[in-house]
């Protein structure tokens, strides 16, 4: 820069810096939105969780034998499996009416975890007296009275865990979930490695548990004593519908949970009862790969429902406010995740490199059509049409169950991806006009 260029510089600085400030304060009032502040968040929460997720898994592959990981795994796999039927769905109940719950919030989630841990007592008692017949493996659970009400208790602590994520996010709390998460799974980490070789065969599950069991008591502390009660004392507060209608509310919204995990969490096992369990390895990371963008489409529903529940009137300025920046968001991650797929495989070996970026491509691509899914899904909650959530669930569920068997015949496990994303486009094209006169009502 020449000295006679000098004189221009002092407009152009203060340019800037005015230019600046003015974006800086434009993201501070972007982020002070609680609807952006909800999808951030739990945004963040889920990149982090599956970091350490991973690097758990990687740990103590590393640090246990082979036999004790396998076991430990499917430990962790059936707890998880009766905690999430056990939890009756509540994270759509506790997300649609808390907000609006005022002086009675305390109530409902005490309520809440109170149904989620009675059930998981007694699904996992049947589980202990009928499991071990079926699944030899995990016999040992039975073997003493101890680790018997031990694995009972963790299905419980589990769920109370996992509805706390919602609370804090209807309660205006979302900031918290990361905060939440991370310090569970560094945590996990540590006992991991102190615990490696102390408690043979169980040593992964105590793990993984006594970090959870320790996030309980502090967390509810501020959700009890500090966030409820602020909750309590807003102004404007909606109330609760009649106890018969919650009810209706909470069985036909379970209903349709059911018909969702038929059509998502059911594939790995159609796949192995169909093509194999060499075949399912393949299809399974490919899946869980695919299917990551989804995690963070259902933080976009659920932000949409809390906000939306706290303040009807604004439900269709919300709903396209959250369309907008989900595909915004989700196309380039897409694009991205299609393109680094063969990369991402050839982590987890050659076989996984050459046969799996179909799968994980086709799932990635169904998140954009999942979105438009989701956030009817969450309109209908606000709205309490839960017959139409039962009615999406179970179409998108028959449609992929159903195309899935038909196409693995002569795709293999591509066809599985197909049907999904075959079965999520029809779905969202069915209920793309009642979404779209949602909208327009915003503009």
């Amino acid at each position: 820069m020449s000295a006679h260029r000098w004189p221009d510089a002092g407009p152009a600085v203060v340019s800037y810096g005015g230019s600046g400030s003015t974006g800086v304060a434009r993201l501070r009032e972007h982020l002070r939105e609680p609807l952006n502040t909800n999808v951030y968040a739990l945004m963040v929460n889920t990149v982090v969780s599956s970091a350490l997720g991973m690097g758990y898994w990687a740990l103590a592959a590393r640090l246990y034998p082979a036999r004790e990981v396998g076991t430990g795994a499917a430990l962790i796999s059936t707890m998880m499996f009766l905690s999430n039927l056990s939890q009756l769905n509540l994270n759509g109940t506790l997300a649609r009416f808390l907000p609006g719950a005022g002086a009675r919030g305390r109530r409902v989630v005490a309520y809440a975890y109170g149904a989620s841990c009675t059930v998981a007592l007694v699904l996992s008692g049947c589980f202990l007296l009928l499991g071990p017949a079926v699944a030899e493996g995990l016999g040992f659970l039975t073997r003493t009275p101890a680790l018997a009400l031990a694995f009972a208790l963790c299905v419980a602590a589990w769920g109370v865990f996992t509805l706390q994520d919602s609370v804090l996010t209807a309660a205006r709390g979302a900031l918290w979930v990361p905060v939440e998460n991370t310090a569970v799974g560094i945590l996990k980490l540590v006992l991991l490695v102190l615990l490696a070789g102390a408690l043979p065969g169980v040593g992964i599950f105590a793990s993984w548990n006594l970090a959870v069991v320790a996030a309980l008591v502090p967390i509810n502390v501020l959700v009890f004593r500090r966030l409820l009660p602020r909750l309590g004392a807003r102004r404007g507060t909606v109330g609760l519908p009649a106890r018969r209608m919650l009810a209706r509310f909470v069985a036909m919204d379970y209903l349709g949970f059911l018909f969702m995990q038929a059509g998502t969490n059911a594939l790995p096992i159609i796949v192995t009862a169909r093509l194999g369990a060499e075949a399912n390895a393949v299809f399974y990371i490919g899946w869980l790969l695919g299917t990551s963008l989804e995690l963070i489409a259902y933080h976009f529903g659920t932000s949409l429902t809390v906000e939306a529940a706290a303040d009807e009137s604004r439900l269709a300025a919300y709903t396209r406010t959250v369309l907008r920046r989900g595909f915004v968001l989700f196309a380039p991650a897409v694009v991205a995740l299609c393109a680094l797929a063969p990369l991402l495989l050839a982590l987890f070996g050659t076989r996984y490199a050459a046969d799996g970026p179909a799968v994980v491509r086709l799932f990635a691509l169904a998140v954009l059509p999942k979105l438009v899914v989701v956030v009817f899904v969450a309109v209908c909650r606000v709205r309490r049409s839960v017959g139409r959530v039962i009615a999406v669930h179970a179409a998108a569920s028959a449609l992929v169950v159903s195309l899935s068997v038909l196409a693995m015949g002569g795709l293999g496990v591509t066809g599985v991806g197909v049907a999904y994303l075959t079965g999520q486009l029809i779905v969202a094209a069915a209920i793309l006009p009642s979404l779209r006169r949602l909208v327009r009502r915003a503009s």
